[in-house]
């Protein structure tokens, strides 16, 4: 990692901190680059201003978490085990660390307003990724979304969507996990494969 790439990462952990203290329309750049250790004209430098900011960290954020979803995904493990830990550990990257924060709403609000179109080419990049290994398992025998009559996109769209209606509705970081876990649950006996692994 080159010395600007740590900037950039140093300054992505400090806002994310800052963010979740005080909201996204509280914080100012200022705050931010008193968290990180910096100038404000230094901050300025890497950043236009501070949607300009968020956004690169959202983006920043969901790219780790695909990667490390990914990774899963080609581990040699259960189709299930594979599907279900790379889902986790996507939201456990990106979602999680704002969850607990009161102003978690507002990120959710702030990030479809200001990177709705960036975020979408990586969902749809995940989308593909989750999609390819329900095709390898159907190719396989494991599974049939045939009986569903749509596509495989399709079904992986509507299962991210119930993980994200989740969010408002579990009480806690440990409560969400479980959710996804019976959403998945239910997604899965749904094309002939058994419960979580």
């Amino acid at each position: 990692m080159t010395r600007s790439h740590e900037k950039r990462e140093a300054v992505f952990n400090a806002a994310a901190e800052v963010f979740a203290q005080y909201g996204f329309r509280r914080t100012a750049m200022n705050d931010i680059a008193q968290a990180a250790g910096i100038s404000r004209p230094a901050l300025y430098v890497l950043f236009e201003n501070k949607e300009d900011l968020f956004q690169q960290l959202a983006i920043h954020r969901q790219n780790e978490a695909i990667g490390e979803a990914i990774a899963i995904l080609e581990q040699n493990k259960p189709f299930v085990q594979r599907f279900t830990q790379a889902v986790l550990a996507y939201e456990r990257i990106f979602y999680e660390p704002i969850a607990g924060s009161p102003h978690a709403a507002e990120f959710m609000d702030a990030s479809l307003g200001l990177v709705s179109d960036e975020m979408l080419k990586r969902q749809n990049r995940l989308v593909s990724y989750l999609s390819d290994v329900i095709d390898q398992a159907a190719s396989e025998g494991s599974v049939s979304l045939q009986q569903l009559n749509m596509k495989t996109t399709t079904f992986v769209e509507l299962l991210l969507s119930s993980i994200g209606g989740q969010k408002k509705a579990a009480t806690s970081v440990r409560d969400f996990r479980q959710r996804v876990k019976h959403v998945t649950s239910v997604f899965w006996a749904s094309i002939g494969s058994g419960g979580v692994q």
